[in-house]
């Protein structure tokens, strides 16, 4: 390794967006090639929220985003030494946290990882409807029984459009989780191009949500949704390390054209 210098330009500043991959897909190759991302100028196909898009960003966030890489070790003890003679990796966990303060149910939606249909719509979140599976309050205040198809109580206005809906499902034994590529792109060192916008990326091949979401609604405070990703390594042909274990992700710094 070259000689190294102290070197200010290697301090990163600032925050990071945060991206999830299509729902219940895991994304490897569509993320990733040749150890880079696809698309010089959109590196994530991103396009706009909804049931068409590919990856989407989750907006605004709280606290920044924190990438946990957390090894365990088992120590050998031997009787000629006061401590271990040799440690050695036994398991190791990977996780994504930061807080969601764009309070929309699609971003719920993906903090406590709902489930997908299996044709790849939407599942537990709902789009815009008409009213269809509501049965609305009455004129004079009163509340009509579900029916059939109006299986929600939902009052307010007879007539109107709802916006979305998010189920709580209470799911299904041995149901697996829902599993999602996620992604962060941030600063990067402005060391590495003097001419040129650089940043760094960090794809999580598979992660699931699996910390408590508090939902708080507050007088004096924002409602945000705290949010945690498990990550676990992929097997996939196109996702391994370079020694050809399977892999979390990568971390890539990357030089933008001038």
């Amino acid at each position: 390794m070259a000689a190294r210098d102290f070197n200010a330009k290697n301090i990163i500043v600032g925050a990071a967006t945060v991206y999830a991959g299509p729902d219940g897909k895991v994304n490897t190759k569509l993320e990733v090639e040749n150890g880079a991302l696809k698309t010089a100028q959109d590196p994530l196909n991103v396009k706009t929220n909804g049931a068409a898009a590919s990856w989407f960003h989750l907006g605004y966030t709280m606290d920044g985003v924190t990438l946990n890489i957390e090894p365990t070790y088992q120590e050998v003890m031997v009787d000629q030494l006061l401590d271990v003679a040799r440690l050695f990796k036994t398991a190791q966990r990977v996780t994504v946290a930061t807080s969601l303060t764009e309070a929309t149910l699609e971003n719920l939606y993906v903090a406590i990882g709902s489930k997908t249909e299996a044709n790849g719509q939407d599942g537990d979140f709902q789009g815009p409807t008409t009213g269809d599976n509501y049965s609305l309050a009455n004129s004079d205040g009163t509340l009509t029984a579900p029916t059939a198809t109006d299986n929600v109580v939902y009052s307010g206005s007879a007539a109107g459009t709802v916006p979305a809906v998010l189920h709580l499902n209470g799911g299904a034994l041995g149901q697996s989780p829902v599993e999602r590529s996620i992604c962060f792109v941030g600063a990067a060192p402005i060391s590495l191009s003097s001419t040129a916008p650089s940043e760094r990326i960090y794809i999580l091949y598979r992660a699931v949500s699996v910390e408590a979401v508090g939902v708080a609604v507050k007088r004096d405070d924002t409602t945000v949704f705290p949010v945690s990703f498990r990550a676990m390594a992929s097997e996939d042909s196109g996702a391994k390390a370079p020694d050809s274990n399977a892999s979390f992700g990568k971390i890539i710094d990357r030089v933008l054209s001038a």
